[in-house]
């Protein structure tokens, strides 16, 4: 039988917001192991003057459980 957790994580660039995502997932790799899965379930950001300063993409991640 397998056991999948699900965690809610945020990942942020200057970039867009693919790239916070990607960080995110690039993040959690350090310490998860067997991700399955990536959602993708907001995207926002925050601005200064007018212009986007940084982009976060709030993801959930799918891995197995040992």
């Amino acid at each position: 039988m397998t056991v999948v957790k699900v965690i809610e994580i945020v990942g942020t660039s200057k970039e867009s917001w693919e790239d916070a995502a990607k960080n995110a997932l690039k993040g959690a790799k350090q310490t998860l192991h067997g991700i399955t899965g990536v959602e993708v379930i907001k995207q926002t950001a925050t601005v200064e003057e007018g212009e986007i300063k940084e982009y976060r993409a709030t993801v959930k991640l799918a891995f197995k459980i040992d």
